[in-house]
């Protein structure tokens, strides 16, 4: 008899698992589907020339020149430097100077923008109240260099990063 209870209670949990797993697969895909560039969505960030598609519940946030999602603690700034190509402060990046200023070198990434331009993504991490975060700094521009940090702690990457990248590739 006990033995049989514990089959039906362990065969309801894996019920739930399975359950629970095909609804995360399930939200997962629409939340992908909402990452489709579409031109029609371009918005203005807050004090900037800079047009993006931020992701969904991000709200502009004026004091930072970007877009703020509260109940995850993650920051989108935009940054412009006139008369500066992308190029320049990519070449003096290096995991000494991102060390110097106090974080720790994760990754560079070159990646395309949905209309075609070059661009390169740096990955540095660092601690602020004993919670890991992760920056993604973003940097393109063939005249001017348009430059965004992404902060998110390093907890919910897995969550937020197909948004954050999908938000990078449609700047202009």
């Amino acid at each position: 008899m006990l033995r049989e209870i514990v089959l039906i209670v362990f065969m309801v949990l894996c019920f739930i698992g399975y359950s629970q797993e095909n609804n995360l697969d399930e939200f997962v895909a629409e939340q992908q589907a909402k990452l489709v560039y579409d031109q029609s969505k371009l918005i203005q960030a807050p004090n900037t020339n800079v047009f993006l598609i931020p992701p969904e519940h991000f709200v502009a946030d004026p004091t930072i020149n970007g877009f703020v999602h509260p109940g995850s603690a993650t920051t989108i700034q935009i940054i412009e430097i006139p008369d500066k190509p992308f190029t320049v402060i990519d070449e003096a990046m290096s995991e000494t100077h991102i060390k110097s200023q106090g974080y720790t070198f994760k990754e560079r990434q070159e990646i395309i923008t949905e209309t075609g331009k070059k661009s390169v993504l740096y990955f540095v991490g660092f601690i602020s109240n004993d919670v890991e975060y992760e920056r993604a700094m973003f940097f393109t521009g063939e005249q001017n260099t348009i430059w965004i940090n992404v902060n998110y702690p390093l907890s919910i990457k897995k969550l937020i990063f197909p948004a954050v990248v999908a938000t990078l590739k449609s700047v202009q």
